[in-house]
């Protein structure tokens, strides 16, 4: 069966689809709906075969051009993991706060010139950070791994488009950004 859009667009229903092997699913994570992809899953990110396929994709693409600073390939993997929350789990609270963490010193606290390891990755003696489930915001931003990934580009457009993809990341989670500013307040002797 065809069943017509609002603009006028034809797609099939999901039972001809699968009469027709069209699989689609959708990434629960950032919702994005893509061909279904056979492929391995994280353990605790919270993303589709074909969503994860398209972060692994992105990420070689970026390590293979030959202007691919730090900064950008930092921001393609707070920007996922974030948009990629999984299940409240130990392993989950810690990387979305780790990568929540890691947007807010790349994006608000000019980290391209800092190093993050000694912001992330040691706290002061006697002081203990203590993380905590966030909720996922709804949406968990507008845009997606797919609009980082657009086709056939330069290296300065893709730069564009992945920052522009983790800034709407990062203000979507906007209702916790003082939590994380907090943990990482709290990493500072």
């Amino acid at each position: 069966m065809i069943a017509l859009h609002g603009g006028g667009a034809a797609t099939l229903d999901a039972a001809s689809r699968r009469a027709r092997g069209h699989l689609e699913t959708t990434c629960p994570g950032c919702g994005l709906v893509l061909p279904d992809h056979p492929g391995p899953e994280h353990a605790f990110v919270g993303a589709s075969a074909a969503c994860w396929e398209r972060y692994g994709r992105l990420s070689r693409a970026m390590a293979f051009e030959h202007r691919s600073p730090s900064r950008l390939r930092r921001l393609i993997e707070d920007a996922y993991a974030v948009q990629h929350p999984g299940v409240r789990q130990r392993r989950s609270v810690q990387s979305v706060a780790i990568h929540l963490m890691g947007l807010c010193v790349l994006l608000e606290r000019d980290g391209e010139h800092r190093r993050l390891a000694p912001v992330l990755g040691r706290t002061p003696p006697g002081r203990r950070l203590v993380l905590r489930w966030l909720e996922p915001p709804q949406p968990n931003g507008t845009l997606t791994i797919a609009d980082a990934l657009d086709g056939d580009i330069g290296d300065d457009l893709r730069s564009e488009l992945v920052e522009t993809w983790a800034s709407n990341v990062w203000d979507a989670w906007a209702e916790h950004h003082a939590t994380v500013r907090g943990w990482l307040g709290s990493t500072h002797a």
